[in-house]
């Protein structure tokens, strides 16, 4: 891949990131401690675990695009409570600027080398493509969870 071809991905994630982020910023905005950590049901994830999940899931693989390891604990994040949306939006800030970091150091030859990761071998190109996508994912799942909350409201 071309250096060029290579920035052109690197900022298409980017910009992808960024505006997974600011519906983030959305779905979390003026909701209260108890909304924010309200389920569903038993086997379903609260706003504020979708969102710090999401930005942490992020934050693991977009290093790893950059071949750059960071410690990470995934089952913390399902249990994060929170005080009201002003955590979470800190939050999504700090991540925000911390994958932009890592993006910076993804050129051509991040994308194409092979990365190791604890039961995954992928090329970096992988790794940061899954980053927007995995976001877009818990993204959605933060977005109906509102929803519900919502229509719950209301009866």
């Amino acid at each position: 891949m071309s250096p060029d071809a290579a920035l052109a991905v690197r900022e298409a994630a980017r910009q992808l990131l960024h505006e997974t982020h600011a519906a983030m910023r959305e779905a979390v905005g003026g909701l209260d401690a108890e909304a924010l950590d309200w389920r569903p049901a038993a086997e379903t994830n609260s706003l504020a675990a979708l969102v710090a999940h999401a930005l942490e899931a992020e934050r693991f693989l977009v290093a790893s695009a950059a071949d750059v390891a960071v410690e990470r604990d995934r089952d913390a994040q399902f249990r994060v409570q929170v005080s009201g949306p002003d955590v979470l939006l800190a939050l999504i800030d700090r991540r925000e600027t911390e994958i932009d970091g890592y993006l910076d150091l993804v050129g051509a030859q991040q994308l194409g080398r092979e990365v190791v990761r604890p039961g995954r071998s992928r090329s970096g190109a992988w790794w940061l493509l899954h980053a927007v996508d995995h976001g877009r994912e818990h993204l959605g799942q933060a977005m109906l969870t509102r929803q519900l909350w919502e229509a719950r409201e209301r009866r």
